[in-house]
């Protein structure tokens, strides 16, 4: 084990046994506090969404998982030290080769926050990338995006993403718009696409 994946899993170790004694450390952002106290919770009263992929792990993501109720939550992410930030399934792996790990059609709903523009960059790349979580959701699955919507972070944005075009445009769960701004200072917002029905 590396030095960085035993200071990870010393630091999972610790957060959660601060979490089962009722002291949680959380960012005190406010996009964080929308995810954590209004859209987790409406994906985890969603009855339809039992299969979840959540991309990117840190120490501030480590609870997640336990937010989305009885939802059975993969997560992933390319530094295989994070793994101890993860959900109990987990890969260790490159969004763009999701379909290497995930069957088609498999997810209920994919939640990528944080991750456009802050690593998942080049528009190939990208364009990979969400053109294999599509393929990943199922007819009807959800497709949660976070990003930040100024420069340099939103060199491609979703409506530059061929994939995302495919999909229907729908309200954040627990919130009433398609795209809200939840962090006016780096413009940060949540928008929500739902995969057709049929094609």
């Amino acid at each position: 084990m590396t030095f960085k994946a035993a200071l990870y899993d010393w630091t999972a170790t610790t957060l959660r046994t601060l979490d089962h004694h009722g002291v949680r450390l959380r960012y005190p952002y406010r996009d964080r506090i929308m995810l954590e106290n209004s859209i987790l919770p409406a994906i985890a009263r969603d009855e339809s969404i039992q299969r979840v992929l959540m991309v990117g792990c840190g120490w501030y993501t480590h609870h997640y998982p336990a937010l989305l109720g009885e939802a059975e939550v993969t997560t992933i992410d390319l530094d295989a030290a994070k793994r101890s930030f993860g959900g109990d399934s987990h890969i260790v792996g490159n969004l763009t080769s999701l379909s290497e790990h995930i069957a088609h059609e498999a997810l209920d709903a994919v939640l990528c926050n944080g991750v456009l523009g802050w690593g998942l960059n080049e528009q190939a790349d990208v364009e990979r990338a969400f053109g294999a979580c599509v393929d990943c959701l199922r007819p009807g699955g959800l497709l949660l995006l976070g990003w930040n919507d100024q420069p340099p972070y939103n060199r491609v944005g979703p409506r530059d993403i061929p994939a995302i075009n495919r999909l229907e445009p729908v309200s954040v769960p627990g919130l009433d718009a398609h795209r809200v701004v939840a962090l006016p200072r780096n413009q940060h917002c949540f928008q929500a696409f739902r995969k057709p029905l049929s094609d």
